[in-house]
């Protein structure tokens, strides 16, 4: 059976992007009731029958996540959600039994979330009995454990495949809460495990700075070096995490599992498209890679840095103020970064998503030019952009050669 291959969305651009890179369903949010409840990456309920016209039409299915901890003053604005949803949504991905109850009453199909930390399959076959069509398993799972589970229960069977992982069991951590009053259980975490700390020796006051590795922030999931490993577990959708990444992240990532995955069904992944796919996914946000607790529990497997290991950045160039279709090019106001021909360019929009492209053809003022001044400019572009999408020039970061060297992620022996 063909795995589900399942993507974050946390605006129109992402989704549009996921569906560019090829995924099978996506994730999201609305407004609260859930572990991304802290930024500007949901929707509003309002944006839930546009959401699920588009992944109709390109034949996709769309879970929303409801995730978080519920108190008693809320559940009636959770059933009014619920209401509103109802049919609109393929799943509802929950925790809280409360969530659970309600969609039993309206009749939506639930998931349970990675929250609820189901790690055997006791638990696993608990939950099936309570209704639920899929389990997405803790992250402190084994591949052995997967297929334990899966052997025993024949419940549905979601996992993380990429992206960022907590220092905590499940993501239940109460840093956030202790220091700023954000509690990561309600989607307000700020991720205080990211940052640099300062240690102080008690008797003589010695302070030294724990920045070489940073000793709580996980490395990134990555499951590209063992992925056929992961689909021989048996697990029947493979996540990606990722709902506050932007959509360069999204479609990147998509398109390097969703050719992960028909490669392996196809018998021709080989550890030559396992370093290209790799050399391609470190071009985009990742905290450098890790195999995460598949093989058993990583010890010291943090990160050596904060922020991103990517290898290339965006930085801004202007806007698109036209798209010529029979000839296929873009008129393209060049407001602040200048480029040349060969750059990497990259065009973000709602309804285009993320195009990519080489600027081999380029005009200004009528006449062929090498390289652009502030103004408007034409670029020769076979993908469809439009009016107001955003252009970015691609270039190195500066973290290439140490990323490329933190990103081995070899199978663990």
């Amino acid at each position: 059976m063909m795995p589900e291959l399942l993507a974050p969305a946390g605006n129109f651009l992402c989704l549009t992007a996921a569906i560019q890179g090829g995924c099978d369903a996506v994730y999201f949010g609305v407004d609260q009731f859930n572990m991304r409840a802290g930024g500007a990456v949901n929707f509003s309920v309002e944006d839930v029958g546009r959401i699920r016209a588009m992944c109709l039409n390109h034949g996709i299915k769309a879970y929303l996540a409801m995730n978080c901890i519920v108190f008693e003053e809320e559940l009636e604005a959770v059933d009014q959600v619920l209401a509103e949803v109802a049919g609109q949504v393929d799943a509802v991905i929950c925790s809280d039994a409360a969530v659970m109850q309600l969609c039993r009453k309206r009749g939506v199909p639930f998931h349970i979330s990675t929250q609820v930390s189901i790690s055997n399959s006791s638990a696993a076959a608990f939950y099936r009995d309570l209704g639920a069509e899929r389990i997405v398993l803790a992250r402190e799972c084994s591949l052995e454990d997967i297929r334990r589970i899966k052997d025993a229960t024949g419940i549905q069977i979601e996992a993380f495949v990429h992206g960022a992982m907590c220092v905590s069991v499940s993501g239940r951590c109460y840093l956030s809460q202790e220091v700023f009053g954000r509690s990561g259980n309600r989607g307000r975490c700020l991720q205080n495990c990211r940052r640099e700390y300062l240690i102080k020796e008690v008797e003589e006051g010695h302070e030294f700075v724990i920045g070489q590795d940073y000793v709580m922030s996980a490395k990134d999931l990555c499951t590209i070096p063992f992925i056929e490993k992961v689909l021989e577990a048996g697990v029947d959708s493979l996540k990606i995490e990722g709902r506050s990444r932007n959509a360069e992240y999204v479609r990147t990532v998509v398109e390097c599992y969703r050719r992960a995955v028909d490669a392996c069904l196809a018998g021709e992944m080989d550890t030559e498209l396992k370093a290209s796919l790799l050399e391609r996914l470190g071009t985009v946000y990742n905290r450098e890679f890790s195999s995460g607790f598949y093989f058993g529990r990583p010890v010291g497997e943090f990160t050596r840095g904060r922020g991103s290991m990517a290898s290339l950045r965006k930085e801004v160039v202007g806007v698109v103020t036209n798209y010529y279709k029979k000839p296929h090019v873009a008129e393209i106001r060049v407001d602040s970064n200048l480029f040349g021909r060969g750059d990497s360019l990259m065009v973000q929009g709602e309804t285009t998503g993320v195009v990519t492209f080489t600027a081999d053809q380029i005009c200004q003022d009528e006449v062929p030019v090498d390289r652009v001044r502030r103004g408007l400019v034409t670029v020769k572009l076979e993908s469809r952009v439009r009016a107001n999408d955003k252009v970015y020039i691609l270039v190195p970061s500066g973290n290439s050669e140490r990323a490329g060297e933190d990103r081995r992620c070899q199978e663990p022996a």
